[in-house]
């Protein structure tokens, strides 16, 4: 027994490609949560408008919506590397744009929409490279959902440390200020992704022609492959765990909370997904596949027990990090999906992957305010995740009906 658990144990390589990936992604992390919180500020000291401040930060999740489908495949159109450079350039240049103090409110929401667009290559770019680096190795392991457990765990940890300081940062230098560290940040990530990474061809290009078009290539291995038909809308249910942090505010406040607990509260969630991040990085490849449904069957068991038990903010903190747990589903899922495709398609198949999270999130966040402004937060909370289950479960029930051959590629 002991031998069997130890055949689950992997480790991921020190150095090298991947950790100049990581590293990168840590660095951009801590500049983006001094961005979100900046830009909210900001736009609300210039305004007083909510309704202002509220587009400015719906501009991140719909953007990717419009989008995904034509950036996304660019990730397997050109070489992915200098793709991921020009994304991250591009990206510090338009947080420069919107440091400027006098730029009008539209430019602020137009380049917040740009920096999640160029996202969603970049996105597609960076998980197809994690299977390049990680899939296949000398010692017959497949690292892939390793690799992308190690990059979801420094996403959570920064969100963790943003959520707890980024407020405070911006307030003692200023939103300016805060934009520029980000601007930084972009450009010290091109830096490592250019200095860390080697050079290899577009997977999509041969003798310097474009084999097919990536889309449409995805459109086809989706038809024939339910498998990866399904995993697409199992993703796609993350959406409804973005509930609670959609109406955390007022929940509070009907709860009768002290104002403070709302930070902990929406920290709550992505130190579950941290914490399970960090075991799923030591496990099997197949292990991690084995634990996609039972993971999303738990990311939505505790919301939908928030209106039965105590309304009480360290209840509440308990069933939100439990969810959060549950929600890192999305890690061996997402690399299931990329698996289950050629390589020639991979950076598609990530990119919009990338889309479909943050758009789900999106409508999950919509669909949770409107409920509560029909019932109360708490309800609205309790019958999203109700029907996270009934739809995770049902899942569930047909995902064994199909193979778990991958694809080779």
């Amino acid at each position: 027994m002991a031998g069997a658990r130890g055949a689950e144990r992997v480790r991921l390589p020190r150095g090298g490609e991947f950790q100049a990936l990581w590293l990168g992604e840590a660095i951009s992390v801590v500049g983006d949560q001094l961005a979100k919180v900046a830009v909210a500020m900001s736009v609300f000291d210039r305004t007083g408008s909510a309704a202002w401040t509220g587009a400015a930060y719906a501009a991140t999740f719909l953007a990717p919506l419009v989008a995904g489908p034509p950036l996304a495949g660019l990730a397997d159109r050109f070489a992915r590397k200098p793709l991921m450079v020009t994304c991250l350039l591009l990206q510090m240049l338009c947080v420069s744009v919107i440091a400027i103090p006098w730029l009008p409110l539209g430019g602020v929401v137009a380049g917040v929409i740009l920096v999640a667009a160029f996202q969603v290559p970049y996105k597609g770019a960076q998980g197809a490279t994690v299977r390049v680096l990680l899939a296949g190795r000398p010692d017959g392991n497949d690292l892939t959902k390793a690799g992308r457990a190690r990059l979801t765990l420094v996403r959570e940890l920064g969100q963790i440390a943003g959520l707890g300081g980024a407020a405070a940062v911006v307030l003692a230098i200023g939103s300016g200020a805060a934009l520029a560290v980000d601007a930084v940040t972009f450009l010290l990530a091109a830096i490592l992704t250019q200095t860390g990474l080697r050079a290899r061809p577009a997977p999509m290009r041969q003798g310097g022609e474009l084999r097919h078009r990536p889309m449409a290539e995805l459109r086809r291995q989706l038809r024939a492959d339910p498998r990866l038909r399904r995993m697409f809308l199992l993703l796609a249910l993350i959406g409804l765990t973005a509930a609670p942090d959609a109406v955390m505010v007022p929940l509070v406040a009907d709860i009768g909370a002290p104002e403070w607990v709302v930070g902990p509260l929406l920290a709550a969630d992505a130190v579950g997904v941290a914490l399970t991040a960090a075991w799923l990085e030591r496990q099997s490849d197949g292990k991690a596949t084995r634990l996609i449904v039972p993971l999303a069957v738990l990311s939505m068991a505790p919301l939908a027990t928030v209106a039965i038990l105590p309304a009480h903010p360290a209840v509440l903190a308990i069933l939100l990090v439990i969810s959060g747990i549950g929600g890192a589903y999305i890690i061996p899922a997402i690399g299931e999906a990329t698996q289950r495709v050629d390589d020639s398609i991979a950076g598609t198949t990530g990119g919009l992957i990338s889309t479909v999270l943050r758009a789900s999130q999106g409508i999950g966040a919509l669909a949770a305010g409107a409920l509560a402004q029909g019932f109360s937060p708490i309800t609205a909370v309790a019958i999203t995740g109700g029907v996270g289950m009934v739809l995770t479960g049902a899942f569930g029930i047909h995902w064994s009906r199909y193979p778990s051959q991958r694809r080779a590629g």
